[in-house]
């Protein structure tokens, strides 16, 4: 190495920020490990996160410290869990830059999402459940009684959002954001591969009309969106975009495109 070649340790501050860019926390062992890093290096190591997900086997108190510590910039956050309400780890949340959330649980839960985080989110998918949706009620009883009586009226809830996406077991009760998000472009339901109920619901969304509705096959897993995150792998986003834009409502069937 030349005298005027940068050395390891005046590289590594240029590395780490895209090192640490993208973290998913999968295990109690996954989470203790980020610690040590954060303590070993330093306490701003944090801020470098933009995108972060928390696996089924991370304890609330580790979670809330992983918040802490790492997500005062995380534009995209994931919770993916089996045995716990995925949105009781939205309250520790420091960001106010999050504009994709991702909450996947096969626990029936009562979601309920801050409003400071729902109003400035603009991809909001929703796996699993089933659930049952506060916010949601709240905006339709508000939209139906034509009232506000102290509650952010459903245009301010939902004013950023323009892509959501839900599963079979969620998409009926979650039809009235065609209604109340201003802003959305994209209703996507999403089936796993070979699901049995997918003809039935593209015949659904045909019947409906809305173009803006789409079936997408999804393999709902932490992995996948890893991948999608990481650009190793196009997103349920990127592939929803591509087919409204060419005129299909479902990736499977037939009969899979609109009317002229």
């Amino acid at each position: 190495m030349s005298s005027g070649d940068p050395s390891p340790s005046t590289n590594r501050p240029r590395i780490e920020p895209i090192l640490y860019e993208c973290i998913i926390v999968r295990s109690q062992q996954h989470a203790e490990a980020l610690f040590k890093t954060i303590a070993a290096k330093s306490q701003a190591l944090g801020s470098f996160v933009k995108s972060l997900a928390i696996g089924d086997s991370v304890t609330l108190q580790q979670s809330k410290d992983i918040l802490a510590a790492c997500s005062q910039n995380v534009v995209n956050f994931a919770v993916w869990t089996n045995s716990r309400n995925p949105s009781v780890f939205l309250p520790f949340v420091r960001s106010l830059s999050i504009r994709r959330l991702s909450l996947r649980s096969t626990h029936s839960a009562e979601l309920s999402v801050p409003l400071i985080l729902l109003a400035a989110l603009t991809h909001l998918m929703i796996l699993d459940g089933p659930y049952s949706w506060f916010q949601m009620r709240e905006a339709v009883r508000d939209a139906k009684n034509a009232i506000n009586s102290g509650y952010p009226s459903a245009a301010a809830q939902f004013r950023s959002l323009t892509h959501f996406a839900t599963c079979s077991q969620n998409w009926g009760n979650t039809q009235s954001l065609l209604k109340l998000a201003a802003n959305l472009r994209y209703f996507i339901v999403v089936v796993s591969p070979y699901s049995k109920a997918a003809p039935m619901i593209a015949q659904r969304i045909r019947e409906i009309g809305d173009r803006r509705m789409v079936l997408v096959e999804y393999s709902p897993t932490i992995e996948s969106w890893e991948s999608s995150t990481r650009g190793l792998s196009s997103s349920v986003w990127e592939r929803a975009e591509k087919l409204v834009k060419d005129g299909y409502f479902a990736e499977h069937g037939d009969v899979r495109k609109w009317n002229p």
